[in-house]
């Protein structure tokens, strides 16, 4: 019993975390159909800016909203200069995110080096509930992504804003007639998705070594997360793709090696893409 519910709530938090990951990517590609490969790179941004806010001595939360901040801003010069001119070719949004990539990640390595470098736990040790102990830290990032998450969920569904985002999705020329500036929608959606992926990037490298490849640990997972729920399926389809892809990989992992374990539910999400294309959900969220 007590191995289920640990196996159970490893699942849970990995799922959530994953789910903070590939949230950003979820935003961009559901929302403004734009194919982000350059999430990875954003994920290593917002790493290596908390690692120098942390560095200066910035506290802990405070360097993450920075880090978050920072990120949005390199997402908004990108969309206004690139991006913006090619929502109508995902083709094109695709290689040139690609692009920015690849390009980013040269500019890490020239600026910051190829060196290992980490950010101190700022809330080491477990919280001991008798039956179990959860990683306080880990915990913590499961119930932001949660939060995040409801937060977005409010947003989308219960502002004006949101109907007309989501009107955006369905059909421009309504989203137009509901008085919505297309454009800037497409901005405010892209820099959001940035800054998410800012925060995504600060709060998980704690729990890794940062490099400038850090991101790309996501970069396969978030996409697997985002088709595998159903694109354009921000909400349920980012919580259910991310249980499905950090679920499964931790049962498999029981029994057997990490590596063989990523190949099998990999193996798994492409079993499901073929005969469900658009993903476990389909309709709007």
């Amino acid at each position: 019993m007590s191995m289920m519910l640990s196996v159970f709530v490893d699942a849970t938090l990995i799922t959530l975390i994953l789910a903070l990951a590939a949230f950003g990517l979820a935003i961009i590609f559901g929302l403004a159909g734009v194919i982000n490969l350059g999430h990875g790179a954003m994920l290593t941004l917002g790493a290596y800016f908390m690692w120098a806010a942390t560095t200066a001595g910035i506290p802990f939360f405070l360097s993450v909203l920075i880090a978050g901040i920072g990120v949005s801003l390199v997402g908004l010069v990108l969309e206004h200069l690139v991006i913006r001119h090619f929502y109508d070719k995902p083709f094109d949004t695709l290689l040139l995110s690609w692009g920015f990539f690849m390009i980013t990640t040269e500019v890490i390595k020239i600026v910051f080096g190829t060196d290992f470098r980490n950010v101190a736990n700022p809330i080491p040790g477990a919280v001991d509930f008798g039956i179990i102990q959860l990683p306080a830290y880990r915990s913590l990032i499961a119930i932001f992504s949660l939060l995040l998450i409801a937060f977005t969920a409010v947003v989308f569904y219960r502002t004006s804003l949101g109907i007309k985002i989501r009107a955006l999705i369905q059909n421009r020329e309504v989203a137009s007639l509901l008085g919505l500036n297309i454009n800037r929608a497409y901005k405010l959606v892209f820099v959001f998705g940035c800054f998410v992926a800012g925060i995504a990037g600060a709060l998980i490298c704690p729990m890794l070594s940062i490099d400038p490849y850090i991101g790309n640990v996501f970069l396969i997972r978030s996409f697997f997360v985002v088709t595998v729920g159903g694109i354009g399926k921000l909400l349920g389809g980012t919580l259910i793709g991310s249980f499905f892809i950090g679920g499964a990989e931790t049962f498999f992992a029981l029994f057997s090696k990490q590596v063989f374990a990523q190949t099998v539910v990999f193996a798994l999400a492409i079993f499901i893409l073929r005969f469900r294309p658009d993903g476990v959900l389909k309709g709007g969220d």
